[in-house]
């Protein structure tokens, strides 16, 4: 009897070790399961990009588009033109006469007129001949009927001939007002005139230029990024940039500017330091940001995105 109540309370003793065991080992998880999830929170993420440069992206060299004398150049540097506007133009004399010849023969119809009227006649005369021999067989003999047949159908043809040459002179009425138009400079977009190469009277070849025109309603916002923050932000992805003008502090350093990525290189530039060239088209509605200044771009990342890494300063 002593044995058995010894046996029974050594098993109660190793039930009760293994209970205490098993609890103390689900609050030592419970205790752990805080501190993994502080270790996966991510913090806001950004690249923040110096040394940029801004750059002009609207800025063409307009020129002449055939040889010729300057008739006028309108605007003078600093001028602001409209998109559309004839900002200068060349002499066209000869084609404006040109044009008056053949817009009298585009709008004149009379030979197709005569030739139809020749139809009518000539068809007329051949059912007459044709009517006079189903009355009296063999009156006008075949060879006259064959001639009158030829006859009509060479009228049908003569119409055909005078629509044709009809529409031809309106093709080289067209062709010659496009050779007016190309004696004309016209401004591709809104922008001011920042050099004026040519003036009124000069005599220019095909290809001179006369004029430089610039738009600062948009700007590039250029740098390289280190290779391996490249993955994290895509064409698209918005920036904020504002300007970092070294030797000097200006009170337009403290606003912000927006804009997007609106190119990732596809090549990797070696010589700065395995580095991707990437820019981005930044708003300049007051005319603060000018070529040749220096800036800050932070590129806003996917925040969303799992992958998303701590911030990355780029010199």
């Amino acid at each position: 009897m002593n044995l058995t109540l010894k046996k029974t309370l050594t098993y109660s003793m190793l039930m009760t070790l293994g209970a205490c065991l098993i609890l103390s080992d689900h609050r030592l998880s419970a205790d752990e399961k805080p501190e993994h999830k502080a270790s996966n929170a991510n913090p806001e993420s950004s690249i923040t990009v110096n040394n940029c440069r801004i750059k002009l992206i609207d800025r063409v060299i307009l020129g002449s588009d055939r040889p010729g004398v300057l008739e006028f150049v309108e605007p003078n540097e600093g001028e602001l033109v409209k998109k559309g506007q004839v900002i200068a133009a060349l002499k066209s004399d000869a084609l404006q006469a040109a044009k008056a010849t053949a817009k009298k023969k585009a709008t004149n119809d009379i030979e197709i007129r005569y030739s139809q009227k020749a139809r009518d006649t000539a068809y007329v005369e051949l059912e007459m001949n044709l009517d006079i021999n189903k009355r009296v067989r063999n009156t006008i003999s075949k060879l006259d009927i064959k001639r009158l047949t030829l006859n009509a159908e060479k009228s049908d043809l003569q119409i055909e001939q005078a629509q044709l040459e009809f529409e031809m002179n309106k093709l080289q009425l067209n062709e010659i007002d496009a050779q007016i138009e190309e004696t004309k400079i016209i401004a591709p977009f809104d922008g001011i005139v920042t050099k004026k190469f040519r003036s009124t009277g000069e005599v220019v070849r095909h290809g001179d230029e006369v004029l430089e025109l610039v738009s600062t309603k948009r700007v590039k916002v250029e740098s390289y990024v280190n290779i391996e923050d490249t993955w994290m932000f895509q064409v698209g992805t918005p920036v904020q940039v504002q300007l970092d003008i070294p030797g000097v502090r200006l009170p337009i350093e403290e606003k912000t500017y927006t804009g997007k990525i609106i190119f990732i290189d596809v090549e990797v530039e070696p010589i700065h330091g395995k580095s991707i060239r990437v820019w981005a088209e930044v708003e300049n509605r007051d005319n603060d940001l000018k070529a040749g200044y220096m800036a800050t771009m932070k590129i806003l990342t996917d925040k969303s995105d799992s992958k998303v890494a701590q911030k990355t300063e780029v010199k």
